[in-house]
């Protein structure tokens, strides 16, 4: 008996955490190589834009172009790779600019992903994120974020809104500058 009830505990933890989607690593393929030898001193995360024009969420995407960025700022700072970290600056070849573009900002229906489930008022957020070499501006890389809402349903997809996957694109938008661009990097 303890086993089922351990099982279960295990499976409903698995489930509590769990989002649908991905962020993947960074794609740099077909940009010229621009990094500075020796990794990056600092970051400079600009606001996001976005394309958005349906007026119902225009002014909820408006702030994810704001809180992403202040997101990944706390991220990356958390991981003291860098010498500074700030959302506004002039950079220069010591610096690594981060700027992207939200492609897709929906929260859904809540309702209906408690109830029906199967992607049925999926919430859903899609990102472009690049990392610019701060002196000439190239691109160092990119990465995709798209994440959405468990789609079996139930209390967990209900409770998944398009700003609840912010903190886990931040989380790995800050592992993959410390890993590829930060003197403390592996080249």
């Amino acid at each position: 008996m303890k086993l089922i009830y351990l099982s279960i505990i295990s499976l409903t933890g698995f489930f509590v955490f769990t989002s649908c989607g991905t962020v993947s690593g960074i794609d740099s393929t077909g940009v010229q190589a621009a990094a500075r030898t020796g990794g990056y001193e600092k970051v400079i995360v600009n606001n996001f834009t976005h394309s958005t024009t349906d007026y119902k969420v225009r002014s909820k995407v408006d702030m994810a172009t704001k809180s992403l960025p202040d997101n990944i700022v706390s991220e990356i700072s958390k991981t003291g790779a860098f010498s500074q970290v700030s959302r506004f600056g002039k950079p220069d070849a010591n610096t690594l600019v981060i700027t992207g573009n939200i492609d897709q900002y929906d929260d859904g229906d809540a309702v209906m992903r408690m109830m029906i489930g199967f992607a049925a008022g999926n919430s859903n957020l899609d990102a472009t994120v690049n990392y610019l070499d701060g002196a000439s501006g190239k691109s160092l890389g990119t990465v995709k974020a798209d994440k959405n809402s468990w789609a079996l349903g139930g209390a967990l997809a209900a409770a998944q809104t398009a700003d609840s996957f912010i903190s886990p694109i931040a989380k790995k938008i800050a592992s993959e500058a410390k890993a590829k661009f930060s003197k403390q990097a592996t080249h």
